[in-house]
Order: C-alpha cells, then structure tokens, then sequence
C-alpha cells in the first residue's frame, strides 16, 4: 500500500493512499491529490507505477518539485522520501502490508522502516516531524520559507 502524508501550509495533516498506475498531483480539483495552494501549479506533478517501483515527474512546474531537499525533474520514490511541492510538504510512505485507517496517520517512517508514532511521540509530533529543520530552503530555491527534511 503506498500513500503521501500531506501537510498543508496552514498546518493541516491528511492522507492519501496511490491508487492506480497514474496519480496527478496539483491545485486543478481534478488532480488525484488536489493540493490548494498558489504555490502549487494546476497540474504540478505525476507519480506513475512502473510495475517495480513509484516515479515523481516534475510535470514543468514553475517552483518545481523537490525530493529530500533536491530539484527532480523525475525520481524513482522510496518509502519515507520528503516531497516539497509549492508550500506543502508531503511524505511518500510505502508498505507491502495493508495499514488500518486508524494507523495510517500515526505512522512515522525511520530509515529502517515504520515505527508507530506514539514510540516516537515524546521526540516529535507530526508539525515537527515535517518541520524539523524550518528555515532552510531545499537545495535551488529562491525561499527561506519551505521546510527542509532529513
């Protein structure tokens, strides 16, 4: 099961689970993951299924997508690969077992794999999870206002 954990500028947390070969990310509300916000373009983005893995492209966006602080144009994806797209940030979580809803959005990924946030909840919540290192601007970006991840 693969899903983005999206957090909105305003603070905002929701999931979306991947369905399907193909999946648009952008503000048209139209998109599979519709994000809105000025920053994101209408058609932003595309995560696609391979038959082996997820890829993001970069569908010529004009702020670009990045992943794990790098510019992409296209991105083989990982389980706990950070997304920045406009002002929203998101985390692409993939797992071969089915997660039940009440989990799903108190999953935190490690670099090892997934690990209930309640274990990891005295170092972190979900705003800081995703804003841990507020401030600093991905690798080619103009802003010091986008959170960058580790």
């Amino acid at each position: 099961m693969s899903r983005l954990i999206i957090l909105a500028r305003h603070g905002s947390v929701r999931q979306v689970n991947i369905k399907g070969s193909l999946t648009s990310v952008g503000r048209d509300p139209q998109c599979d993951v519709h994000i809105d916000s000025l920053g994101v373009s209408r058609r932003h983005a595309s995560i696609h299924w391979t038959g082996d893995r997820f890829v993001l492209t970069d569908l010529a966006s004009f702020n670009g997508t990045f992943v794990n602080d790098q510019r992409i144009e296209s991105h083989p994806l990982k389980n706990g690969d950070a997304i920045t797209i406009g002002d929203c940030q998101l985390r692409f979580l993939y797992s071969s077992q089915p997660v039940p809803k009440d989990e799903a959005l108190r999953l935190v990924t490690q670099v090892d794999g997934l690990h209930h946030a309640h274990a990891a909840r005295e170092r972190s919540d979900w705003a800081t999870f995703f804003r841990r290192s507020a401030g600093r601007a991905p690798a080619g970006s103009q802003s010091g206002t986008v959170a960058r991840y580790r």
